[in-house]
């Protein structure tokens, strides 16, 4: 009897483990990966994942491939990006970013609040597209709108971020 009982747990523990994983797949939104990050817009969902869309690039956009977030001081999150599409405009900071080079971005962030009781002001729509920088996977293709430089911290401000 004991065998049987050993034999049928051993059986058992396997398909409930496959079970278990294949579960949680299901409802984590962040196993599909890649994939996840497309959202319906009517879906219900207080996702911070960009949703608004961009018809046709300005002049003073760029394209670019994620390479790296850091996110160590969220919200506040800087990726390192590289340039897949130079802007047509070349003023102040865009005079600065060239094709196939490497660059930090900062998302610019709409608050409320000044000091350490600010706080991110989530109905702003733009405010929601840029805190989805934060989440994106390498690889990812974004379409940046530049807002300056901070040459002492060489890092680039995005006032506009869309996916790609």
């Amino acid at each position: 009897m004991k065998r049987r009982a050993t034999l049928l747990a051993a059986l058992v523990a396997p398909m409930l483990l496959i079970y278990g994983v294949s579960q949680a797949e299901e409802e984590d939104p962040f196993a599909a990966g890649e994939d996840a990050l497309a959202v319906a817009d009517d879906d219900g969902s207080e996702s911070l994942r960009a949703k608004l869309k961009l018809t046709k690039m300005a002049p003073d956009m760029i394209m670019v491939r994620v390479l790296a977030v850091n996110d160590k001081a969220y919200p506040d999150c800087v990726m390192t990006v590289k340039v897949l599409k130079e802007a047509d405009k070349k003023e102040k900071a865009l005079k600065l970013i060239g094709r196939g080079k490497k660059y930090r971005f900062k998302p610019i962030l709409k608050t409320r609040g000044k000091g350490k009781k600010a706080r991110v002001d989530l109905s702003d729509d733009m405010t929601q597209n840029n805190l989805g920088a934060c989440y994106y996977p390498k690889k990812t293709k974004l379409i940046i709108k530049v807002g300056g430089v901070d040459l002492k911290a060489k890092v680039f401000t995005a006032t506009e971020i869309y996916l790609k």
